[in-house]
């Protein structure tokens, strides 16, 4: 039984030769002394006992698979690498999880897209060992130097030059396994590459409840962290702890919003830590049947804050941030190349009941890239105009996000307004535009500091 094929073999030489320079060169005892510190990180208990659970776990879903003869001996190395790659790594992913919960299964889909395919079926073949040694540094300088290429305009005929590159080499190699296929089909034909196929995104899949599991443990733990400095009371603390279990059980999401309400409510009570509860399964019932806004008030926050979901702007919940002032925000989209790239976020402010200010704030990071901020502005605000007013924006809105020039109108009873605001001593010309749409007058509105 071949245990590793010429690729594998190859890179497994680069990384001996790399190990043996970086081990032995008196330029890199910093970096040694850096990844001896790292190593160190990673062998705490914590860490170790983690380790020690999905081992256990991956050794028993194995057993299981190789009972209804899922899994033999001859996919020891794909489980070995995909424990290192797929299973360890992502337990340090777990909060990228959470914002999205179908990570998991896009993984396992990906497997069996068409480009994956391809991918597999050139992997099965291999040059002679010598070419692979060979070919192996050769792609990962290309790789590197196209990455650092990507993040410069001024290296752009490099990265086309590269890119052209890694397509002729792409084309070689598909062109090898169409010949080798045609000579060589049994190497292909046999059950090994069956296995090959289907057993890592099994894994994968199989892989889910674990991280399901670990992402309930890690979130309790941390609640309970956090009410040992917002719930002064033990009698008060025991209490959070147990009401916690019982009523947000696997509902992690609801989970830590109650958390954030109970550091901003002072719990002398159990009456007040009652109300939290009440409180957060309030705004779910809201959210669940959104009451209607009238049109001169503003808009259902439940509804505003979606107005720009399906261009890529999800806020997260609608949430209290003091008693009378409630928010909404998407996390800032980055859009733009360079080293520090330009960002966009919206907003819902307003009311319990009632969002009265939607707004888009787009950071340019470097006036050189003036262009690419005020089309992406002029786009989402298009969006956001049509959603919420039923009205494209006006030739004088465009104008003035096109020219970056501050303005304002009123539509029935809304202010649209653009703010420009020029940020003094910025190393790269920097400047934020804002771009809101208000239920009220633009005197009377309170923003929050964003």
């Amino acid at each position: 039984m071949d245990i590793l094929n010429n690729r594998e073999i190859a890179v497994v030489f680069w990384l001996i030769v790399i190990s043996i320079f970086f081990l032995s060169s008196s330029k890199m005892t910093k970096i040694r002394n850096s990844f001896k510190r790292m190593l160190a990180g990673l062998f705490v208990r914590q860490i170790i006992s983690v380790l020690s659970l999905m081992v256990t776990y991956m050794v028993i879903i194995i057993y299981w698979l190789s009972e209804l003869d899922l899994w033999n001996i001859e996919q020891l190395k794909n489980t070995v690498f995909w424990c290192i790659s797929v299973g360890f790594m992502s337990l340090f992913q777990l909060e990228k999880f959470k914002m999205d919960k179908s990570f998991f299964k896009k993984s396992v889909i990906d497997n069996f897209k068409l480009l994956a395919i391809i991918q597999f079926i050139i992997g099965v073949y291999t040059f002679s060992l010598w070419i692979e040694i060979l070919i192996v540094p050769f792609l990962a300088l290309i790789i590197t130097m196209l990455a650092i290429a990507e993040a410069e305009k001024k290296y752009y005929q490099l990265k086309v030059f590269l890119e052209y590159s890694l397509s002729l080499f792409g084309v070689a190699l598909i062109a090898y396994t169409l010949y080798m296929l045609i000579t060589n089909f049994g190497e292909f034909g046999k059950e090994k590459t069956l296995y090959d196929f289907f057993v890592p995104p099994l894994l994968t899949l199989c892989y889910l409840p674990f991280v399901f599991f670990m992402l309930v443990y890690t979130t309790y733990q941390q609640v309970f962290i956090t009410l040992k400095f917002a719930t002064k009371n033990r009698f008060h603390r025991y209490a959070t702890t147990f009401y916690a279990l019982i009523l947000f059980n696997f509902r992690i999401s609801l989970l830590e919003r109650w958390v954030n309400e109970v550091n901003r409510a002072t719990i002398k009570s159990h009456s007040d830590l009652v109300d939290t509860f009440r409180h957060i399964f309030k705004i779910r019932s809201s959210e669940k049947n959104p009451k209607e806004v009238p049109k001169e008030h503003g808009w259902s926050p439940y509804k505003a804050k979606d107005f720009l979901v399906k261009e890529g702007l999800s806020t997260g919940f609608y949430n209290r941030l003091f008693e009378d002032e409630w928010y909404a925000l998407s996390p800032m989209q980055e859009f733009s190349d360079g080293i520090i790239p330009n960002n966009i976020a919206y907003y819902v402010e307003g009311t319990e009941g009632v969002a009265k200010v939607l707004k888009l704030k787009v950071n340019v990071n470097d006036a050189t890239r003036t262009r690419q901020a005020c089309e992406k502005l002029e786009t989402m605000a298009e969006a956001l105009s049509l959603s919420s007013l039923n009205l494209p924006l006006s030739e004088d809105m465009i104008s003035a996000i096109s020219g970056c020039n501050s303005y304002s109108e009123k539509i029935d009873d809304k202010t649209i307004t653009l703010i420009v605001e020029r940020w003094s001593n910025h190393k790269f010309n920097g400047f934020a535009l804002k771009f809101l749409i208000s239920s009220i007058e633009k005197s009377d509105r309170h923003n929050f500091n964003s």
